[in-house]
């Protein structure tokens, strides 16, 4: 295993648990059993550590992600998948490390937001037009659908909502999820739609 992406692995969880700000780059090496000067050599500074973590935790969403979303499921068990896969990592990523990652990395926190907004209109666009297709979504414009979906999950999972209101991160994107989908679903997938987004 490349040695970056070793040290990565072993301290992700330390850092998800204990804080990224909190942590100092003496827990780092002493957690990881190494001198400060190896870890330097791969990580010139803790942001620079805390950027490659999130770059890693992202492309493992990632690999979760497109494999649901290419499967043979209809539009709407698909979105629940997703869903699924973002209740697991929610577990992972608390309001806390959320807000921490806002006010003290905002670069790192800005990686995030423009990586879940791509990803979001390369691929649940495809979605919404299968769904239309499968006549399970009314036929409205799949960009005012879209952006209405993104600007809702930006808005709700994010930092200052999550702390200003009692949701858990992934109590947000349920709720985002089911008023819009909920707002597009043709009487065929209404049925689709209360047996799988909106029993989550």
């Amino acid at each position: 295993m490349d040695e970056q992406v070793k040290i990565i692995e072993q301290i992700e969880d330390k850092l998800f648990s204990e804080g990224f700000y909190k942590t100092t780059m003496d827990d780092v090496a002493s957690e990881l059993g190494m001198s400060k000067k190896t870890i330097y050599k791969f990580f010139p500074s803790k942001e620079d550590l805390v950027m490659a973590i999130a770059k890693h935790f992202m492309n493992r969403m990632k690999s979760k992600i497109l494999p649901s979303l290419n499967s043979d499921k209809n539009a709407i068990e698909k979105l629940g998948e997703l869903i699924k896969i973002l209740a697991g990592a929610s577990e992972k990523i608390s309001k806390k490390r959320m807000e921490e990652m806002k006010r003290h990395f905002p670069a790192i926190w800005n990686e995030i937001d423009s990586f879940r907004t791509k990803m979001m209109f390369e691929n649940i666009t495809k979605i919404i037009n299968q769904g239309k297709e499968e006549g399970l979504f009314i036929d409205y414009p799949t960009s005012i659908i879209m952006n209405m979906l993104v600007a809702s999950v930006r808005s709700v999972v994010n930092p200052d909502f999550i702390l200003n209101n009692n949701f858990s991160i992934i109590e947000a994107a349920r709720y985002a999820f089911k008023i819009i989908i909920g707002g597009i679903v043709t009487d065929k997938g209404k049925k689709i739609f209360n047996q799988t987004i909106n029993k989550m």
